[in-house]
């Protein structure tokens, strides 16, 4: 009974008052409304643990069972003490730790514990304390994880509190508290800051008549109203209410926990009083945290976005490669293309004079011409592919001179002139501005007249005007020289300009063209290593080309 009369009062001060408390909305205070809660909860709680002793009683099957109650209870007890004590001593402790920690240390303990004190009954089979749930051996209750221990209470104990413990840290570690937690974090942390009385007031700001009335509603009116005239007397009043000093406050805060518990008294006091504030130093303590949280969300921010950017540089750099590759497949596999097409004609024409002993000496002669212009092609061919290989590895000699640009020119549409074959449709017209050409040059001038060959020998095979005509135009531009080809055919199409400058990369019928599609990407390596460009300008009309190279600079190249 007197057991029965603790556990309802406990119930009734920290279980059903603070519920009440709670959902209670009426705006009508009533003389001990407070009081008649707690007498009915107390009486029902009161039966209610009688009858759930008495049934676990009848379910044990004796009165042994019944006094090891205390230390089963005990030990379910015990599952709030890590979370009481890491809100008490740690401010990182999180609701959802506490919670998570509680809801894993009252299943451990049922299971291994109080279920298995029922012997077998319906609510735990027999088969399931010897053989473990789902006939796992190393889940029997007893002997979990195959840990057996003697004492039940002992194996419970460790196992239920061991990983209450665990799931608590951890799951406040990997979640963050909510402010009000962490004000509330402060107050239970610093408590003792808080002890000195910089929170609470010398004088309340609360009037005595609602301190009377809330004493009213929790121990009766007879008992309030004695309470206070006894401290009016103290006080040294004849009559009337007391000063609500903070003395008197506590006082009243006490006798009313005599009743309600001392939370509940404590808690409804600080709504009139209140009290339970928070101090500017907690304040600027959270501010502080905030902050840091904040500086350390924008430090993440920024890793974040360069990550991004590393991963972007990754992705475009690994597309580069993806294309050099694609580019290194279709290089070697337009060169053996190149290389085969002479070396079979070479082949085949050399079979037909080996066999054939009928072959009049002009079919032997001509036969004999294709393999000549054969070979000189293939080492044309192979000459190029050496000289853009050196080009690109920048490990040539340029030879500087000095000359001038106008002898340049003239050397290099002579020999453009002499490659024209006899059959070739329509001579090439070539307009010039000698006077502008007229000036000294310091450069290659071999690689440049290579470069300005090129150019003339393709305005002369793929301009298709009716009178084909070709500008050269020369000019300065600061310390570069510009060098202008401009003829008047249709010119190069929009799609093909990006290309314009690849290896093998030829806009017209290859035979037709006699050539590889090596030239202007031989040139473009060329005037890189005399430190100068070669670009496809846009002029509205015919295919126009830009040389530039700096007048008398030391050219970019290395030696060999």
């Amino acid at each position: 009974i007197v057991a029965a009369i603790a556990l309802a009062t406990m119930v009734s001060n920290h279980v059903v008052m603070p519920v009440w408390l709670y959902f209670s909305h009426t705006s009508v205070k009533l003389s001990g409304d407070v009081r008649n809660v707690l007498m009915v909860s107390r009486r029902i709680s009161i039966a209610a643990i009688l009858a759930l002793g008495y049934g676990y009683f009848r379910f044990t099957g004796g009165s042994g069972a019944l006094a090891s109650i205390g230390l089963i209870a005990f030990t379910g007890v015990a599952q709030v003490l890590p979370a009481l004590l890491g809100g008490l001593f740690w401010r990182g402790a999180t609701r959802r730790g506490a919670v998570a920690s509680l809801l894993a240390g009252a299943f451990l303990w049922a299971y291994t514990l109080f279920l298995p004190s029922f012997e077998g009954s319906w609510l735990m089979p027999l088969s399931v304390i010897e053989h473990g749930a789902f006939g796992l051996d190393y889940l029997r209750p007893r002997a979990l994880f195959g840990a057996a221990e003697s004492d039940p209470l002992v194996h419970a104990l460790i196992w239920s509190l061991g990983v209450n413990a665990l799931i608590f840290v951890t799951v406040s570690l990997l979640t963050f508290p909510a402010p009000l937690e962490r004000t509330q974090g402060l107050q239970f942390v610093n408590v003792f800051q808080h002890s000195s009385g910089r929170g609470a007031p010398a004088s309340m700001a609360v009037a005595s008549d609602d301190l009377l009335i809330l004493a009213q509603r929790i121990v009766g009116s007879e008992t309030a109203v004695a309470l206070f005239r006894a401290a009016a007397r103290e006080q040294g009043k004849s009559g009337g209410m007391p000063d609500p000093t903070r003395e008197f406050v506590e006082r009243l805060e006490r006798e009313l926990a005599g009743t309600v518990g001392a939370a509940t008294a404590h808690a409804m006091v600080g709504q009139l009083t209140g009290g339970a504030t928070v101090s500017v130093e907690d304040l600027l303590a959270v501010a502080e945290e905030t902050a840091q949280i904040m500086e350390h969300s924008v430090q993440l921010e920024a890793q974040s976005r360069e990550l991004s950017r590393t991963a972007r540089e990754l992705q475009r750099a690994n597309e580069k490669l993806t294309a050099l590759s694609i580019q290194k497949d279709s290089f070697l596999s337009q060169i053996s293309h190149e290389l085969r097409t002479p070396m079979t004609s070479i082949r085949s024409f050399a079979e037909i004079l080996r066999e054939s002993d009928d072959l009049s000496p002009e079919q032997a002669r001509r036969y004999s011409s294709i393999i000549l212009e054969e070979s000189i092609r293939l080492t044309r061919l192979l000459d190029e592919i050496l000289d853009l290989s050196v080009l690109e590895s920048k490990q040539v000699a340029m030879k500087v001179q000095t000359g001038r640009l106008s002898t340049v020119i003239d050397r290099a549409i002579l020999a453009a002139t002499v490659a024209a074959t006899p059959d070739e449709r329509r001579p090439l017209a070539i307009e010039r501005d000698l006077e502008a050409e007229d000036v000294n040059i310091e450069s290659d001038l071999d690689r440049l007249a290579q470069v300005f060959i090129n150019l003339i020998s393709n305005a002369r095979k793929y301009c298709d005007a009716d009178e084909p005509q070709l500008q050269i135009r020369a000019s300065r531009k600061g310390e570069m020289t510009v060098v202008d080809f401009i003829d008047n055919g249709s010119g190069i199409a929009e799609q093909h300009r990006d290309i314009v400058f690849e290896k093998f990369s030829r806009l017209t019928d290859a035979s037709a063209a006699g050539s590889a599609g090596l030239g202007l990407a031989i040139s473009r390596e060329i005037m890189r290593n005399l430190g100068g460009y070669i670009e496809l300008l846009r002029t509205g009309r015919g295919a126009a080309f830009r040389v530039a190279f700096p007048t008398a600079q030391t050219p970019v190249a290395n030696s060999l």
